[in-house]
């Protein structure tokens, strides 16, 4: 917030009246609660200590926002990440109270009548997906010329992000971590789907239900295509495969040789592929081919063989290195076939684990500091990484 000018109390207060976010009789317990404070900041930490705002919403009032906390039955609780495909908030269901990851999509995502429909073809494909391993979706629509996609929250990060934050993973933990990826693919090859985005920022962890251990989900399903659509919306960037007839806009680090040539053409094993160079990064924090632009990432995919896994991992077994090289071949046909036969190879290596990273409950402090992003949600980048600026276009929504 430094960056930004903020407002005094008066207008603090009236925003928040205003806001909708508390009812009258909550607005007057608010006000009591702050007494005669005069410095708007501290009344907004006041409130946050007290759990009557979200560290985002005294965010946004003190930046003299009053309006765009609701979208249809979600009031908005936070901003998780944003990226090319629009922006993920956490957001709360206000009549079935559940907490949802809130993806809203970017205007030009959806800007044509073919890209419109395919994105609700994805999501109701995706809505069939019911499995511990995947992001569950639990409603998709269009409020106010606003398409967006509610999704189970996941309380903990992305892999991407917790390894450059942590560093490799020990061997049993990324094998555990990939065993549960694989089930929850096997789940969607069984039911003729294809995820074509499969890379760290699109798994997610959490703490298992009822145990210590961690919960791996995978992220997305169903929005990958929307991205690669041949209506040539969208701009090349350093991170992503521009979106042109017969392509995807994808990871190129993490992508198959085959779906580097065409996004129609390619079945679970490209996902394997990907989920091999996602296997080799938790090992070694590197991707398999680093440096480089986007066209020659897709080549070196294609015809060169990655430094052997067990040169960057000197520690890790002969047999889970072959593992990652046969998930990793050019060739389909020299892979695992199917997610349940990876499943069946590194079973034996797999130790659930327990791992730990920052949660908002551990700090409550309303600053700029924030911590690791709740739920990585795809292309979205962290919130470490995003501006303190506000701009019209961040107010909410």
């Amino acid at each position: 917030m430094n960056n930004t000018k903020m407002v005094d109390r008066g207008t603090f207060l009236q925003n928040l009246r205003l806001s909708n976010l508390l009812t009258n009789q909550q607005y007057r317990h608010a006000v009591d609660q702050v007494g005669h404070a005069q410095n708007a900041r501290e009344i907004a930490k006041k409130l946050v200590s007290e759990k009557i705002l979200t560290r985002f919403q005294a965010r946004m009032l003190l930046a003299g926002r009053n309006s765009g906390f609701f979208l249809g039955p979600y009031r908005i609780l936070d901003l998780l990440g944003q990226g090319g495909m629009g922006r993920v908030y956490k957001a709360l269901h206000q009549t079935m109270n559940r907490t949802v990851a809130l993806k809203i999509l970017s205007p030009q995502m959806v800007k044509t009548e073919r890209a419109q429909e395919l994105f609700r073809h994805e999501v109701q494909a995706a809505a069939q997906l019911h499995h511990a391993n995947i992001v569950m979706a639990y409603d998709a629509n269009q409020i106010e010329g606003r398409h967006y996609l509610a999704m189970e929250y996941v309380d903990g990060p992305n892999l991407e992000t917790y390894v450059r934050a942590n560093g490799t993973l020990p061997v049993g933990l990324a094998c555990e971590i990939v065993f549960q990826a694989a089930h929850g693919l096997q789940h969607a090859h069984e039911r003729g789907m294809v995820h074509r985005d499969i890379k760290p920022a699109n798994l997610l962890f959490q703490q298992e239900p009822g145990a210590s251990t961690i919960q791996v989900k995978i992220l997305d399903f169903g929005l990958a295509r929307l991205q690669g659509r041949d209506d040539h919306v969208g701009e090349s960037t350093a991170e992503t495969i521009p979106a042109r007839p017969n392509t995807i806009m994808g990871t190129p680090d993490f992508l198959s040789p085959e779906q580097s040539r065409s996004l129609h053409e390619v079945d679970i094993r490209s996902d394997l592929y990907s989920l091999g160079c996602t296997f080799y990064y938790l090992l070694t924090g590197q991707v398999p081919f680093p440096g480089g632009s986007i066209t020659e990432k897709l080549l070196r995919h294609g015809t060169e063989i990655a430094r052997p896994v067990e040169e960057v991992r000197p520690d890790l077994p002969r047999a889970v290195a072959a593992i990652v090289r046969k998930l990793m071949e050019k060739d389909p046909a020299d892979r695992f076939q199917t997610p349940d036969a990876l499943m069946e190879a590194i079973a034996p290596f797999a130790a659930p684990s327990i791992m730990d990273w920052p949660s908002e409950e551990k700090d409550e402090r309303l600053s700029d500091a924030h911590p690791l992003v709740p739920a990585g949600q795809g292309d979205t980048e962290p919130k470490a990484q995003a501006s303190t600026q506000i701009s019209d276009e961040e107010s909410i929504l």
